[in-house]
């Protein structure tokens, strides 16, 4: 539904947009040059701007919902509304790094569409990164022991998403794509938007930072997201 996102913003240590953000800065750190511009696909609202400020860095975004393009022209520099498929064509600065997170699996051809991309639009050499739900999450495996496979408006089982990754077709993802991995993080269930007192600070946030702990052991199997650094390498 246009303008009706199920997708909240997460802003505790262990989510995606936290990670995403401080690979971001880290990147930047490297690049001696500002503003660092970061090509954000599926920017959605505009999240990342929270994480990352103007002037330091430079976002543009790529939107097919006219109301979420309208509220993130509110604080990206530059946003496009367009769908992202095998032949879309822009115009826009060469970014310093590619952010898709949450969007591949929305898409019917994801593998066209993200090689069309980076072939169109990105230099050789590119830092990307690329955040995936766990469809092998223990969650799901249980449910399905049960014969339960039931779609809901948000998380892994988002009644949007048109594909579904585990550990190693996320990696494959990356290897047709000519995306040369370097590193993957993974998020944890995201148990503060499940009630507060998860949170940063509260009672309950140990238990949190012990989810993202276990999950970071076992990312085939407590992984809630899959985040995949890489460099695009044709």
């Amino acid at each position: 539904m246009q303008g009706a996102s199920p997708y909240q913003f997460k802003g505790d240590r262990f989510s995606s947009h936290a990670q995403i953000a401080a690979k971001l800065c880290e990147l930047a750190a490297i690049v001696p040059v500002r503003p660092f511009i970061v090509l954000d696909v599926g920017c959605a609202s505009g999240f990342l701007r929270q994480f990352l400020p103007s002037p330091d860095f430079y976002l543009i975004g790529i939107e097919r919902d006219p109301v979420l393009v309208a509220q993130a022209r509110q604080t990206y520099d530059e946003v496009h509304q367009a769908d992202v498929s095998p032949d879309l064509t822009l115009s826009f600065k060469p970014p310093h790094a590619v952010v898709l997170a949450d969007i591949l699996e929305h898409l019917p051809y994801p593998e066209p569409a993200l090689t069309g991309l980076l072939k169109r639009h990105i230099i050789p050499g590119t830092p990307t990164i690329i955040s995936l739900p766990n469809i092998a999450h223990l969650y799901i495996r249980l449910g399905l022991l049960l014969g339960q496979f039931n779609y809901s408006d948000r998380g892994i089982l988002d009644r949007t998403h048109l594909r579904f990754y585990t550990l190693r077709t996320a990696q494959q993802l990356c290897i047709d794509c000519q995306i040369q991995l370097q590193s993957i993080a993974v998020t944890p269930v995201p148990l503060p938007m499940v009630h507060p007192l998860f949170g940063e600070g509260q009672m309950l946030f140990p238990v949190h930072a012990l989810s993202a702990f276990l999950a970071s052991l076992f990312k085939g199997l407590l992984a809630y997201q899959f985040i995949l650094s890489g460099v695009y390498e044709p």
